[in-house]
């Protein structure tokens, strides 16, 4: 069993969620599946601290076999069990009593795992540790380091518990230029709009760097060897690992789930960032960090360019996909993320045998390694990027040609099938029938979306084929399909060509959408195994315009109206006094102060006399 080191313990409690804490840790001793829970699935916290998605930082991650590591900050032990499969020793350091309960009745079962509860800062091991994991804790090094730069003098301690041979700091932590912050996000710590990128003016207790200052403070720790990673949306919940290689290649897509507190919306993420790829410099704007730092001149994981995490999914449709370079040439490998998965990959190994569409060349695919699919990589453009690039250039005739090119080449394969819907197409679809679709594809793959097609002169290359049947799916329900996930992913789409209109060219009219959107829920709901507590409603997104800031001029004006008559009022009141005014609380001090408490943001303001625009269209697509 996982023990607890209680040697260097001082009755530290400083650092701590809360009451909530308590509440985690009757849920981890009741021993329940924390995938099936559901009672806490509107609750920030516990979701942040049990979701499984948090080991996406690094369960892609090539650890030695057979390691040691050191994980500091450990939490409630989200990424401790990872470890625990990784490496053959496990020591988690955390600094509250109760959080190391939390990580003991969580992970008990694990043998190879000892906690410590303490300040890392007084504690000894007695050995040196392959790998020591900062996730979340550098920023917060000054409240345990006193010294005149404490985020070097931390590295400088963190090196001494490494090995000497090959020993490697791996840092997780937030850009204080994250491209998230300067559109509308709240800084993850302060909770403050634009806290970073004021320098941290409004606190002196925490602190993320940019990608330059956070160099510097590794190589005035000593290190010369080092390489960064960008997790996207961020660590905490990355679905992408980007690395310098692909970066301003392929920029990230906008849809940040925005799990924790509202945010406000100042521009189109995507576009901005599609043109600092352009400029080379959308790396620095990245809104988190992943950083391997090795403290000796050997290697790093120079071999892998990108990786993909598909984890939202129930577990045997869970895999990472990695772009490597071996040999000069770029391959793509499809792992399974656990045992279960392994029998998704060997379907996908059997998919391309099927193909009876002419013009489609599925990507030939070689099993490897017993458990991992490998194909060559593909270096020219999909067709994703083919049709944004004629948007670009205005070229909505040729968009339109490429698009209804690609659709007729689906159609023309599809055959007459009447009693498709059968108990397979069920299973996965759902009961609702439609006598009006008879054309079908025979072998169907609902995942021709416009990311996975390449165009190979007057014909096709088709990859990642994971969502492919072996019985009939209506052609219409596939190609409106491809149609709305190439727009969810490309809202501004939206303005220059309206994705009805679009769906009218391809004889795919509106009155077809409540039954192929129904088919799509209940597929979605079939890939992720149902309703999962990391399904959690994104908070509200408020959408600033040109209406919206002539509002906030106005109400501008009337709060310092308000200000001049409360400041009349506090001449008359030697105690603090609570106004109500509206939806807007303000406290008058004392008079010797003079100070005003404003309203939390003025942002909510924005929003009056304007209809909230929905933030989660539709359903969540693009599994």
């Amino acid at each position: 069993m996982a023990t607890i080191n209680k040697e260097f313990y001082k009755g530290e409690r400083e650092y701590s969620d809360g009451s909530v804490e308590d509440t985690i840790l009757k849920i981890v001793k009741s021993n329940h599946n924390l995938e099936e829970l559901s009672d806490f699935k509107d609750n920030w916290a516990i979701f942040y601290h049990l979701s499984h998605l948090r080991e996406n930082i690094l369960n892609w991650y090539p650890f030695k076999e057979n390691c040691s590591i050191l994980e500091v900050g450990a939490g409630c032990g989200a990424l401790t069990g990872l470890f625990s499969q990784k490496a053959g020793k496990v020591k988690a350091v955390e600094l509250t009593d109760r959080r190391a309960q939390i990580i003991y009745e969580r992970h008990k079962d694990k043998e190879n795992i000892e906690i410590f509860a303490g300040n890392l800062n007084n504690m000894e091991f007695g050995e040196k540790f392959d790998y020591v994991i900062l996730n979340g804790v550098l920023e917060y090094a000054k409240q345990f380091t006193n010294t005149d730069d404490p985020f070097k003098d931390f590295l400088i301690k963190i090196k001494s518990f490494l090995k000497n041979d090959g020993g490697v700091i791996l840092v997780a932590i937030e850009n204080r230029l994250g491209l998230k912050y300067i559109s509308g996000f709240k800084e993850d710590h302060t909770s403050m709009f634009f806290s970073g990128i004021n320098q941290y003016s409004d606190t002196d207790k925490v602190r993320t760097f940019s990608k330059l200052e956070l160099e510097k403070i590794i190589e005035n720790a000593g290190f010369s060897n080092y390489k960064f990673f960008y997790p996207y949306p961020d660590y905490k919940f990355p679905e992408i690992i980007h690395t310098d290689y692909f970066i301003e290649k392929y920029p990230f897509k906008e849809k940040i789930p925005n799990y924790d507190q509202m945010r406000a919306k100042f521009f189109n993420e995507s576009l901005l960032n599609n043109s600092l790829g352009y400029e080379g410099i959308s790396k620095y704007f990245s809104n988190s960090f992943l950083v391997e730092i090795k403290n000796d001149e050997g290697s790093l994981s120079e071999n892998i360019k990108l990786v993909k995490l598909s984890a939202s999914r129930r577990e045997d449709f869970r895999i990472a996909t990695f772009i490597e370079e071996h040999d000069n040439e770029l391959i793509a490998i499809k792992t399974p993320l656990n045992e279960k998965a392994k029998k998704h990959l060997v379907k996908m190994s059997q998919t391309s045998s099927k193909n009876k569409i002419s013009k489609l060349n599925y990507l030939k695919t070689k099993y490897i390694n017993n458990n991992s699919l490998s194909y060559p990589f593909i270096e020219k453009n999909p067709l994703d990027s083919v049709l944004l690039d004629l948007i670009n250039e205005n070229d909505i005739n040729k968009f339109l040609k490429y698009i209804k090119s690609f659709s007729k080449t689906i159609k023309d394969s599809s055959i007459v099938c009447k009693d498709y819907h059968d108990s397979k197409f069920s299973e996965i679809f759902g009961d609702k029938r439609d006598n009006r679709f008879n054309k079908c594809l025979e072998y169907p793959n609902l995942d021709l979306i416009f990311n996975n097609v390449f165009i190979d002169g007057n014909e096709y290359i088709i990859i990642d084929y994971e969502w492919c049947f072996d019985f009939p799916v209506p052609v219409d329900f596939i190609l409106w399909r491809t149609i709305t996930v190439f727009y969810y992913f490309n809202e501004f789409l939206e303005d220059i060509i309206p994705q009805n209109k679009l769906l009218e060219e391809l004889d795919l009219p509106e009155k077809k959408y409540s039954t192929f959107l129904e088919w799509d829920q209940k597929f979605l709901s079939f890939v992720r195994g149902g309703g999962k507590p990391y399904e959690i409603p994104n908070k509200p997104i408020i959408y600033l315009d040109n209406d919206n800031i002539s509002q906030y001029s106005k109400d501008k004006v009337k709060i310092k109206a308000l200000k001049k008559e409360l400041r009349k009022e506090n001449k008359k009141h030697k105690n603090s006094i609570r106004y109500q005014i509206g939806d807007l609380m303000v406290k008058a001090s004392k008079p010797s102060k003079k100070t005003f408490t404003w309203p939390y943001h003025l942002i909510r303001l924005f929003n009056k006399n304007k209809k909230e625009k929905n933030c989660n269209r539709k359903t969540n697509r693009g599994e």
